[in-house]
């Protein structure tokens, strides 16, 4: 049983790129720095693994 309903997201490196080329943008756009995070739902993760 897990107590947190989310963890951090397991990403494929494209995927990483993808998100931090948007930080990238939003920090042009709106001249500060933003940081995001991915996270997935543990349980949903568990029944997901094997893509």
């Amino acid at each position: 049983m897990h107590t947190d309903p989310y963890r951090f997201a397991s990403l494929p490196q494209d995927d990483v790129e993808r998100i931090r080329q948007l930080e990238q943008r939003l920090r042009e756009t709106n001249g500060h720095e933003v940081t995001l995070i991915a996270y997935e739902n543990a349980e949903a993760g568990e029944e997901s693994t094997g893509k």
